[in-house]
């Protein structure tokens, strides 16, 4: 899920949004979803949206006669994936205006026998929403840019720990953050070079503008696979049926190694950080994958620029460093860090400034 008017507005260094005040956090995140336009370009993802299909179909036996809660319902078709499976019941939890509007979809498919919209935050329901006390199955789409951004996880947490059945199931049920360098060139001539000739004209002034704007905020951009010049690594595994909130609060990794090809383009623009969600059910896993070259997804890749393009060729290796810490203004959004080990004495960020 990711609502992409309500994207982070951050410097590149450090991915902040710190200008509201944390009281109006909640309630303007779900306005933000009372928005046909959202649930549009959402239901439009085909890779995201047979993905939770496919998952649920090949483990039927997991729906079959079951329990389940949808949380971040949006337009209920999770829901309905859900209830034409076979569950018994499903609770559709969602706590914006999109609620009634929920209900009318399910009712008009019929549904609503089986299903049944509940208008409150996962966090606000209670015995009297779930009158069987617990459900077997929690399915919800909380992702966001580079997985952890808008922290709807917390929010499937709290369901997990309040209403999953020991043993439940849950998806996705596990999922890593990837990262790995890129070269940009193509972008950045399209972004940035094209300046140098306007029909015919020298524009060139207009580079630093286009570079300053690139850096000053998040690049949400949908790569090609030929961008990556190194094998991805994990910045994290994250277990969704056994992680904590506080653990997802300040990941810090330390000397994440890549490797560098001679042979390959040596020259690094930044670094792309995607990530990949598994449905792990008792027939089949089910493996929803961001990165760059695959199937396009609203998520597109998160990328880090550097302050300037860097040639490591010759370096045989280079290792990064990289932060990823829940903002504490707005914990729904988090800053990125991330910088090279042998600058840490000098306490240089690769964005720092921007």
């Amino acid at each position: 899920m990711e609502n992409e008017d309500n994207n982070m507005n951050d410097s590149n260094s450090n991915y902040s949004d710190n200008d509201e005040e944390s009281s109006n956090n909640n309630n303007e995140y779900f306005e933000s979803y009372f928005d046909l336009n959202v649930h549009d370009v959402m239901l439009k993802d085909t890779t995201r949206t047979l993905a939770y299909r496919k998952a649920i179909e090949e483990n039927v036996i997991d729906f079959k006669d079951k329990i389940v809660m949808d949380v971040g319902a949006g337009t209920g078709i999770l829901s309905m994936f859900a209830a034409k499976c076979g569950a018994a019941k499903v609770y559709a939890i969602e706590a914006s205006q999109m609620a009634p509007f929920t209900k009318s979809l399910v009712k008009a498919n019929h549904l609503d026998h089986i299903i049944t919209v509940v208008h409150k935050r996962v966090e606000d329901i209670d015995e009297s929403d779930i009158p069987q006390g617990k459900v077997d199955v929690i399915i919800s789409e909380w992702m966001g840019f580079y997985l952890l951004h808008e922290s709807m996880l917390e929010s499937v947490l709290d369901a997990r720990d309040r209403w999953l059945k020991p043993n439940g199931i849950l998806f996705p049920t596990k999922g890593d953050i990837k990262i790995a360098p890129v070269n940009l060139e193509q972008l950045m001539h399209e972004r940035v070079g094209h300046w140098s000739d306007v029909y015919g004209f020298d524009f060139s002034i207009f580079k630093d503008m286009s570079m300053h704007l690139l850096q000053s905020q998040p690049l949400i951009e949908y790569l090609k696979g030929d961008t990556v010049i190194s094998e991805p690594k994990d910045i994290i595994e994250i277990d969704f049926t056994k992680v904590t909130k506080e653990e997802l609060r300040d990941i810090v990794v330390k000397n994440i190694p890549f490797s560098i090809d001679d042979e390959r383009c040596t020259l690094i623009h930044g670094f792309a950080i995607w990530f990949n969600c598994y449905f792990v059910g008792s027939n089949s896993t089910v493996r929803l994958d961001t990165a760059p070259g695959m199937p396009y997804t609203h998520w597109k890749q998160t990328t880090i620029l550097l302050p300037d393009v860097i040639d490591v060729r010759g370096a045989g290796q280079i290792e990064i460093n990289i932060d990823m810490k829940q903002d504490e203004i707005n914990p729904r959004f988090y800053e990125l860090s991330l910088s090279f080990p042998d600058d840490d004495d000098q306490d240089e960020n690769a964005n720092e400034d921007q």
